[in-house]
C-alpha cells in the first residue's frame, strides 16, 4: 500500500493505482543527462480527502483552492510502512473529469508525477539568466591602477582583470581592459538565489576556483544621460571682412544661451562654456559629440553704396566663391576638428555677377551637424575640468577657372576701374539646438565600474550549470540531512564510493536477460567539445586542422555503428597568443570581444618584458613587467592542468612541454573506457520496498561472481509486487583503462597547410606553422600563421602574417638599399634630464651601443661613460638638443666616455636645465 504524504495530510491512492517510478543518475546512452528519481503519470481518485487536498480544481465556480499549481510542492512517499522517497516534489498536471450529473465528484481524478527534489534546483533556473544574478557588491573604482591591482585577486575577491592581446606594440589603452567574474562566483550566487547550496569536496583539486568567465560583448557602452547638456540659442556673427576680401571666419558663441536640461551644472549659459566632467583616451575611441542642429542663413551685406562684383586679380579667368557653414570645438582655446555643413549648406557666387548694394541671401539653410571633440592641444587628451566651447563660422573658398593660376577674388566696384570695396559675410542663425554628451565607451579614470555590465548576455543559469557539470563529469546527490544542500562529486569518485550489495537472488533467473556490448548502444565515436566560434584564431586552427581548439575524439572498437555523439560545452575555446613583450594572453580583443561565452584558468602572475596601460596621454602605469597569465593551461610554457578537454594539433607560440592533465584524461577517461571494453545487462529483479529505501545509485551490485554498477531501475511499481526491470553496466577496471586518446600536440614537428577544410597535408619539418588556401610563403620559423593569399617571406617565430611582404623582427641589410649605400654604425638616441646635483637620467628610444652610464662630474658637466664603446675621435658623432634655458654641447671625450655640457643665456655651465633634452651618438 503506497501513501503520498503532503504538509497538508495523506493523499488517497488505491491499491489499484499503477505507481511506477524510475531511479537513475546518469545514462550511457547520454552522457549529459542527469535525470534523477521521476515516476510515470499516476492517477490519483477524486475521492473528498484528495479533493481537498489538491484544492477542489475540478470545481469551476472555487476561484482559489488550497493547492497551488504554481509551486513545488513537497512530498514523502511511503510504501507499506517504509519511506521509499523523502523529500520528493509533487506536480499536479491534470484534472481530469466527466460530468455525467450535477454532482461534482461524478468521475473526477488527478494526474500527477512524483520527482526528487533535485528537480527543485534546475527548475528554479530554468528559465533566468545570469544577467538576472547581482554583482553590484563587486563594483569597484576603474583606473589602470585598479587594473593591476586586480592582477593579485583570487576567487575571494570575486573578478580579476583580463589582459587581451596586444598587437604590434606594448601599450595598452585602460579600456581593452574589462573585468572577469570567477565561475565559482558565478556558481555560489546561482544556488543562492534558488535557495540551494552546495558541497563539492573535490573543488580544490578540481581547479574550479580558478576558472574565470570573461566579458564577451561589444564594446561597453555607457549610459552618460545624466551629463547630457540640451541648450539653444541665435546668433548673428559680426566679423568684419578686410576691404574687398572675403575670408574664412569664426566666432565662439559666447553669450545668449538658454538651458534646457544640465543636471550636472556643467554648462554655463552666460558665457557658453562647458566644463569637462571626465578625463578622455581618444586613442581608445573616446571623446566628447556635440549634436548640432542650426537653421538660417548666409548673407552678402554690399557696404559700398553700388554694385560690387567678384574680381581674379591675376588675370581673366571666370572664377566664384563657395560659401558653407561650419563648427568648431574649442578646448582650452585649442580648436579640434572643423565639421562642415552638407551640399545643401553650400553656396556659390560667381564672377561678373553684380551684387547689389545692402542684404543678399545666398543661401538659406538646415543643418545636422555632428562635432567631435577630442584634445585640448596636439596630442593632449582632455582632462577633467578642461573648459570647451561651441565655434561657429563660414567658410570662403576662392575658385578659379584654371589650374595653373594663382591670386584671389577680391570685391571691386562694378563699372570698371580697380576700386575694391567693403562685402561682408554674414551668418544669421535663427535656431540652435545643441545636445553635449560624452561618448558612450568612456570609462573614466576613477569613476565606479558597474560589474553588472560585464556579464555575459542571454545565457541560461541552467545552461551554465549543465556545462560545469559536464567539464568535470559531476553527478549530483540531494544531501539526506539537508534536502537542499546538493552533493557534487567527480563520476570515478562517486562510483568508487559506492557500497557493495548482493542482488544475486534477487536475479528472476526465469525472464529474459539481455546482454549487449556498450558501444553498440552508443555510438561509434565520442567527441568532447567546446563550441565553435568565429574570431580569427578559432577560424584558423577549424580551416587548419578540421577540427575545434581544444576537442577529443574518441573511436570505439566497434566498428559496427558509425553515428558521432558529439558533447558540446556551452564554452567556446580560446587560443593563447605571445605578446611582442613576451606575455602569453588570451586571443580577446580587449574593448569589444564580440565573442561566445568564455572560461579561462587563472595561473596567476606571469613576468614580461616591460609594457604600459594608459588611462589618458601619457598617464597610467608605465613599465609594467608584471602580468596576469589566463589561458587554458595553469602555465602557458610549463602546464601541469589544462581546461581543454585533449592536446591540439598546434598552438599559436612554442609551448615548452605539454600536458596530459586535461579535462578527458582526468575526468572522461574512465567512463569511456566503461563504454568501450564494457557490457550491459538488462533483467527483471525481485525489489522490494527496503531494497528501494536503502537504494543508491552507485552501489556496486554483485550478482553471479561479476560487479555491475546501475545505469537504470526502470518503472519500480511502489503499489504492486511485481518484478522490475534494471539496467546494468560492468565496472570499470583501472587494469584495463581504455588508451589514452590525444594529438601530439608538439609545437616543434609539424607544419600544417589547410589546402582546404576536409584537405591537411602535413610534411615532416623542425618547425610548426599554420599556412591557409592560397597562401604563397617561405617561412623560417615557428608557430607562425599565414593568411589566405598571402604572399610573403616569413622570418621568426609566433608572427601572424595578413598583408604581403617581408616579416622579421630583426632586418640587417648591407651593400645598398633603394640605390643608396647602407652605412653600418651602431646608435644611442635618448632624453636626457637632471635636477639639483643628481646624476642625470635618460630615457633610452634606441640603443645598439651598450647601456651608458651618465654622471654629474661638476656643475653642468655629465659623463656618459661605457668602457670600449667609443673608438677613435674620427669615428663618433655627437649631437644634442636645447636645454630650458639655452644649449647643450654633447661631444668624444675617450674610447671609454662622452661629455655632455647644459650652459644657460650666457653660455655659463648650469644644472637643472636638462628636461628631455635630446642626445644621439653614432659610432661607425
Amino acid at each position: 500500500m503506497v501513501k503520498i504524504v503532503l504538509e497538508t495530510g495523506v493523499l488517497d491512492v488505491s491499491e489499484k493505482t499503477n505507481f511506477p517510478v524510475t531511479f537513475n543518475i546518469g545514462d550511457i546512452r547520454d552522457l549529459s543527462a542527469r535525470k534523477g528519481t521521476f515516476s510515470k503519470s499516476i492517477t490519483l481518485e477524486g475521492t473528498k480527502n484528495n479533493h481537498e487536498l489538491l484544492g477542489h480544481y475540478y470545481d469551476v465556480n472555487i476561484q482559489a483552492g488550497t493547492f497551488n499549481i504554481n509551486t513545488l510542492t513537497k512530498c514523502q512517499v511511503i510504501q507499506d510502512g517504509i519511506p521509499i522517497l523523502d523529500d520528493a516534489l509533487l506536480q499536479l498536471v491534470s484534472v481530469n473529469k466527466v460530468q455525467n450529473n450535477h454532482s461534482y465528484e461524478d468521475e473526477v481524478n488527478y494526474t500527477v508525477l512524483i520527482k526528487d527534489s533535485r528537480a527543485e534546483f534546475f527548475s528554479a533556473i530554468t528559465n533566468v539568466n545570469l544577467t538576472d544574478l547581482d554583482f553590484s557588491d563587486l563594483n569597484h573604482a576603474f583606473s589602470s591602477t585598479d587594473i593591476v591591482a586586480s592582477f593579485l585577486n583570487t576567487v575571494a575577491d570575486g573578478y580579476k582583470y583580463v589582459m587581451p592581446e596586444c598587437t604590434g606594440t606594448n601599450v595598452y589603452q585602460a579600456n581593452e581592459f574589462k573585468p572577469a567574474i570567477y565561475a565559482k562566483t558565478y556558481f555560489d550566487r546561482i544556488f543562492a538565489t534558488a535557495g540551494f547550496t552546495y558541497t563539492w569536496a573535490g573543488l580544490t583539486d578540481a581547479h574550479f576556483d580558478k576558472l574565470l568567465i570573461p566579458y564577451n560583448g561589444d564594446v561597453n557602452n555607457q549610459n552618460y544621460d545624466d551629463y547630457r547638456v540640451d541648450a539653444t540659442n541665435t546668433w548673428i556673427t559680426s566679423y568684419v571682412q578686410p576691404t574687398g576680401v572675403n575670408a574664412t571666419f569664426q566666432e565662439n558663441i559666447d553669450s545668449g544661451w538658454t538651458e534646457v536640461l544640465d543636471a550636472q551644472s556643467l554648462f554655463n549659459p552666460v558665457n557658453g562654456e562647458y566644463s569637462s566632467p571626465f578625463s578622455i583616451n581618444p586613442l581608445a575611441g573616446e571623446h566628447y559629440t556635440y549634436q548640432l542642429q542650426i537653421g538660417g542663413s548666409i548673407i552678402l551685406d554690399n557696404n559700398s553704396g553700388g554694385n560690387a562684383v567678384l574680381e581674379y586679380i591675376a588675370g581673366g579667368y571666370i572664377v566664384k566663391n563657395k560659401y558653407r557653414v561650419f563648427a568648431e570645438i574649442f578646448v582650452q582655446g585649442y580648436g579640434n576638428l572643423k565639421v562642415y555643413g552638407t551640399t545643401s549648406g553650400v553656396a556659390y557666387y560667381p564672377a561678373a555677377s553684380p551684387l547689389p548694394t545692402g542684404n543678399t541671401t545666398i543661401l538659406t539653410f538646415v543643418e545636422s551637424l555632428s562635432i567631435p571633440s577630442l584634445v585640448s592641444a596636439v596630442g593632449v587628451p582632455i582632462d577633467a575640468t578642461d573648459i570647451q566651447i561651441l565655434s561657429i563660422g563660414v567658410d570662403v573658398i576662392q575658385t578659379y577657372g584654371s589650374a595653373n593660376s594663382n591670386g584671389a577674388n577680391i570685391w571691386i566696384a562694378a563699372g570698371g576701374g580697380f576700386t575694391p570695396v567693403d562685402v561682408n559675410v554674414v551668418l544669421d542663425l535663427v535656431s540652435i539646438n545643441m545636445v553635449i554628451l560624452p561618448s558612450n565607451n568612456v570609462q573614466t579614470t576613477g569613476s565606479t565600474l558597474i560589474v553588472n555590465q560585464y556579464v555575459p548576455v542571454e545565457i541560461k543559469q541552467s545552461d551554465f550549470v549543465k556545462s560545469i557539470f559536464q567539464m568535470y563529469n559531476l553527478y549530483v546527490e540531494q544531501d539526506i540531512d539537508n534536502p537542499y544542500n546538493l552533493i557534487l562529486r567527480h563520476r570515478d569518485e562517486y562510483y568508487d564510493s559506492g557500497a557493495e550489495k548482493d542482488w544475486s537472488e534477487k536475479l528472476a533467473k526465469d525472464r529474459a536477460q539481455e546482454l549487449m556490448f556498450l558501444p553498440d548502444v552508443t555510438k561509434k565515436k565520442l567527441k568532447l567539445t567546446y563550441a565553435p566560434d568565429e574570431d580569427t584564431h578559432n577560424v584558423l586552427y577549424t580551416q587548419a586542422t578540421g577540427e575545434i581548439y581544444g576537442q577529443i575524439e574518441y573511436t570505439f572498437d566497434n566498428e559496427y555503428v558509425k553515428d558521432v555523439e558529439t558533447q558540446e560545452l556551452l564554452f567556446s575555446p580560446t587560443p593563447v597568443t605571445k605578446t611582442l613583450f613576451g606575455a602569453y594572453v588570451p586571443a580577446i580583443n580587449g574593448a569589444a570581444p564580440n565573442t561566445n561565452i568564455r572560461i579561462l584558468y587563472d595561473g596567476g602572475l606571469g613576468t614580461c618584458q616591460p609594457y604600459d596601460i594608459i588611462d589618458f596621454g601619457t598617464t597610467g602605469e608605465i613599465g609594467l613587467t608584471d602580468y596576469p597569465m589566463l589561458g587554458h593551461f595553469n602555465d602557458p610554457l610549463y602546464p601541469t592542468f589544462d581546461i581543454n578537454f585533449g592536446t591540439n594539433d598546434y598552438y599559436f607560440y612554442e609551448v615548452g612541454s605539454l600536458t596530459a592533465n586535461n579535462l578527458y584524461n582526468l575526468y572522461w577517461r574512465r567512463t569511456v573506457n566503461q563504454i568501450n571494453v564494457g557490457k550491459m545487462l538488462i533483467a527483471m529483479f525481485n525489489l522490494n520496498e527496503v531494497d528501494i529505501q536503502a537504494l543508491k545509485l552507485n552501489d556496486k551490485i554483485y550478482i553471479d561472481n561479476s560487479w555491475w554498477n546501475i545505469n537504470k531501475v526502470q518503472d519500480y511499481n511502489a503499489n504492486n509486487n511485481s518484478l522490475t526491470k534494471v539496467e546494468l553496466i560492468s565496472i570499470d577496471t583501472e587494469i584495463d583503462l581504455a588508451r589514452y586518446k590525444t594529438a601530439n600536440g608538439n609545437p616543434i614537428g609539424d607544419i600544417i597547410t589547410a589546402i582546404g577544410m576536409d584537405s591537411i597535408f602535413k610534411k615532416s619539418a623542425q618547425v610548426n606553422n599554420v599556412v591557409l588556401p592560397g597562401a604563397d610563403v617561405i617561412v623560417l620559423g615557428k608557430g607562425n600563421v599565414v593568411g589566405s593569399g598571402v604572399k610573403a617571406l616569413v622570418i621568426g617565430d609566433g608572427q601572424v602574417i595578413d598583408n604581403d611582404g617581408i616579416v622579421t623582427n630583426n632586418l640587417t641589410v648591407t651593400g645598398i638599399i633603394n640605390g643608396a649605400p647602407v652605412v653600418n654604425y651602431k646608435k644611442y638616441i635618448a632624453t636626457i634630464s637632471q635636477t639639483g646635483i643628481l646624476d642625470p637620467t635618460v630615457t633610452v628610444l634606441e640603443n645598439t651601443i651598450g647601456d651608458i652610464v651618465w654622471t654629474r662630474i661638476g656643475v653642468g658637466e655629465y659623463l656618459g661613460t661605457l668602457t670600449g664603446a667609443f673608438s677613435a675621435q674620427d669615428k663618433v658623432y655627437c649631437i644634442s638638443g636645447n636645454n630650458d634655458f639655452d644649449s647643450t654641447s654633447l661631444k668624444w671625450n675617450s674610447v671609454n666616455d662622452v661629455i655632455l655640457w647644459s650652459f644657460d643665456s650666457t653660455h655659463s655651465p648650469i644644472d637643472a636645465s636638462l628636461n628631455y633634452t635630446t642626445i644621439e651618438i653614432r659610432v661607425y
